[in-house]
């Protein structure tokens, strides 16, 4: 589900977080269920897992599941401190939200005090996905155009500056699909991937890059409305970055994050 990089731990297995109540019901099964093959998994060492906590209200509160998942024969999956040191979420903030929470998606696709059918309730593969790349969020907002959800990737660009190293590839391979489809610049997938990792990596220079790509990414977005036709959407991004002087920072020697 997340693809690894790095080091040969990281080529080893993947860290992720996800809730319990989402994969249960994917799966078509109760906890109880759930957590009898869970254990199957632990003692082959394909799955090491523990649940995680935040603060929140002045004491710790469970925020979801952290599962390890063995990728190579022979390794025995295992999570570390820094995995569970690690903030996943801001569990206040999607609380506050009243819909970043496992709870709140599944009485969303049942409605609450309705009879709505099973299919409807159903939790698809792709809410899972969602929920690994950014814990709490469970729909896609992938589009074929720049208005309505693919600007929240516009708008929460800065998470990759902050998404668990383990788990930064598979994000950046998502924003990067949102972005070249919601640009209309499909054919180009391999330029907005690198966009985005040399603006995470101008953020950890402190140079912003995060946030002068997300206005640069404003402004081509209301190009692509005004100008009809516009052909080549990326190479108009080049052009603007190149004005602000964001892509000649993209040209330095790439740090170690």
């Amino acid at each position: 589900m997340i693809q690894a990089r790095g080091h040969s731990l990281q080529a080893s297995q993947v860290v992720l977080h996800q809730s319990v109540e989402l994969l249960a019901a994917h799966l078509g099964v109760s906890r109880v269920t759930f957590y009898k093959h869970l254990a199957t998994l632990h003692s082959l060492g394909l799955v090491a897992s523990r649940g995680h906590t935040s603060a929140y209200g002045g004491l710790a509160r469970k925020d979801g599941t952290l599962f390890a998942v063995s990728l190579k024969p022979g390794h025995r999956a295992r999570l570390r401190y820094d995995d569970l040191r690690h903030q996943w979420r801001n569990l206040g903030d999607d609380i506050a939200s009243g819909t970043r929470t496992a709870w709140a998606f599944l009485q969303k696709l049942r409605g609450v005090n309705s009879h709505s059918n099973k299919e409807k309730q159903r939790v698809e593969l792709q809410n899972l996905k969602s929920w690994a790349v950014r814990p709490g969020i469970t729909e896609s907002p992938v589009k074929d155009d720049c208005k309505g959800q693919t600007q929240d990737y516009v708008y929460s660009l800065e998470i990759l500056s902050e998404t668990h190293p383990r788990r930064r590839a598979e994000a950046v391979d998502r924003y990067a699909q949102a972005l070249a489809a919601g640009y209309g610049d499909h054919s180009n997938l391999n330029f907005w991937r690198w966009v985005l990792w040399r603006a995470i990596d101008s953020d950890h220079r402190g140079e912003g890059g995060l946030y002068r790509l997300q206005n640069a990414l404003t402004r081509l977005a209301v190009d692509i409305q005004e100008w009809k036709g516009l052909k080549k959407p990326g190479a108009l991004l080049v052009h603007r970055l190149k004005e602000c002087g964001l892509y000649e920072q993209f040209q330095q020697p790439v740090i170690n994050n």
